[in-house]
């Protein structure tokens, strides 16, 4: 891959992953956080937080699931994802199954070592709502 070859619309292949209580808890683990709102089941039924009785997956897990569509296809290629702006729409219940996906939205020709693409990557549950949107800015090897 290079930059040269890259053009706006490029498609990434779709990265999917089922969010189970399992899941959650590693996620909990690997990023410190054990909000209750995560992690405590009886809790989340009582407290409806989200209006919904479940666990709600972190945003962190979703945001790396994003990230992975882009950093899965490209990073043996030398590509470095540089910046990362998301925002989460909807949380991400327990037992669904979330995608994410990624398109070239922008390129950047800015000579040898610096030419970069923006990445425009979308995250839908299992009903196809939209849970979190971002736009990523990556390197590309020239």
């Amino acid at each position: 891959m290079h930059f040269a070859d890259l053009t706006l619309g490029y498609e990434f292949p779709a990265v999917e992953h089922q969010v189970t209580q399992d899941i959650i808890d590693l996620a909990a683990v690997a990023h410190l956080d054990f909000n209750p709102v995560h992690t405590n089941i009886p809790w989340n039924e009582r407290a409806q937080v989200f209006h919904m009785p479940d666990t709600a997956a972190h945003g962190m897990f979703t945001m790396s699931m994003m990230a992975s569509v882009v950093d899965r296809h490209w990073r043996a290629e030398g590509a470095q994802i540089r910046t990362m702006q998301t925002k989460f729409t909807k949380p991400v219940r327990v037992g669904e199954t979330t995608r994410a996906t990624g398109s070239i939205t922008e390129l950047h020709p800015l000579g040898p070592g610096r030419n970069a693409v923006v990445v425009a990557v979308r995250a839908t549950d299992s009903t196809g709502d939209v849970v979190a949107v971002g736009t990523f800015r990556v390197a590309v090897p020239d």
